[in-house]
């Protein structure tokens, strides 16, 4: 019997996870450029590994591959894989928390930065050679300031330091993590986070997209915030409320938003947020800089060939309860 062991790759990858693939003499591979489900069944069969990024793996997928061992996602995201249908097949399901945290953590503070500076209204006065309104401009700074971070992960957690180190104070929340682990990431503890809103110039959510946050910032939370405040979200659509937000802004209590992600993805050309200049959007990009494709793309391979050989980690397995590890 071969010990041979194949890999779907769906979507290119970057090639410092590939030739971790290349380099072994027990693992074939490919690579699909069409990731649509039909795709996928035409050739699923006799894979051990996938490895995903943005396609969809259903329990018709996972179903029609019994030698299926592990689905590795190129991130930390796992909503597009049928978690309880991995979990039915014995599959495990791994994410790579390595990879992107440090460049969302940025990219929150460059929104951060870049509505308090008014970076795209000088922006635009500089382009169209309008210096003379340069003084309607109000840009603000951050020293000094209250940033509330919800989500002290990996993510939230590094936001706090990068807030810290330019002066602000910072206010942390996570109802999964005690007041002591929270202390230690640096960010004053807080149990409830709608205590403290009057107290925040800006918040930041990095938490999953699930019953529990879904709308989690809406009108109310909004209003509760200080005047002139702003409003990130580079984790997941649907945590801030669109249509609360659009009406906080225009309504000019709430300064600005910068956000990554939206409630529903690709963003219509007609969204309501597009005629308006103070939120400032990027296309769910934050985790895919030159250095976290490269760190995604090395994990998810790393963690593939690990699951095949016992020496899966199982801090990067998402449903290891389920699958009694």
């Amino acid at each position: 019997m071969s010990n041979m062991k194949k890999v779907l790759v769906l979507g290119p990858m970057h090639e410092e996870g590939m030739k971790l693939l290349r380099a072994r003499e027990d693992v074939t591979f490919e690579v699909l450029t069409d990731i649509s489900e039909e795709s996928i069944l035409k050739h699923i069969d006799g894979v051990n590994g996938i490895a995903v990024r943005v396609a969809q793996i259903s329990r018709k997928i996972v179903e029609a591959a019994p030698g299926l061992q592990v689905v590795s996602r190129h991130g930390v995201g796992y909503d597009s894989v049928d978690v309880e249908a991995c979990s039915d097949h014995g599959v495990a399901v791994a994410i790579a928390p390595r990879s992107n945290a440090p460049s969302v953590a940025e990219q929150a503070m460059m929104f951060l930065l870049a509505i308090a500076k008014q970076m795209p209204a000088l922006d635009k006065l500089t382009r169209s050679g309008n210096w003379k309104d340069r003084e309607t401009v109000k840009p603000i700074d951050i020293e000094g300031r209250t940033l509330l971070v919800i989500g002290l992960g990996r993510i939230g957690s590094r936001v706090v330091k990068r807030a810290l180190g330019f002066g602000m104070r910072v206010l942390g929340h996570d109802p999964y993590l005690s007041a002591e682990a929270i202390a230690a990431t640096g960010a004053e503890p807080v149990a409830d986070f709608r205590a403290v809103l009057g107290e925040a110039d800006a918040v930041t959510v990095h938490t999953p997209r699930n019953e529990e946050t879904i709308g989690m910032i809406g009108a109310s939370e909004l209003a509760g915030l200080r005047e002139g405040a702003i409003v990130l979200n580079c984790a997941r659509g649907g945590i801030v409320d669109e249509p609360a937000l659009l009406a906080a802004v225009q309504s000019g209590h709430i300064r600005g938003a910068g956000l990554d992600v939206f409630d529903v993805e690709p963003a219509p050309a007609d969204h309501i947020f597009m005629g308006e200049p103070r939120i400032i959007f990027t296309p769910h990009t934050a985790g895919i800089s030159l250095e976290a494709s490269m760190r995604s793309s090395h994990q998810t391979m790393e963690n593939i060939l690990a699951c095949f050989d016992g020496t899966l980690d199982p801090d990067v397995v998402v449903n290891r309860k389920a699958l009694g590890k």
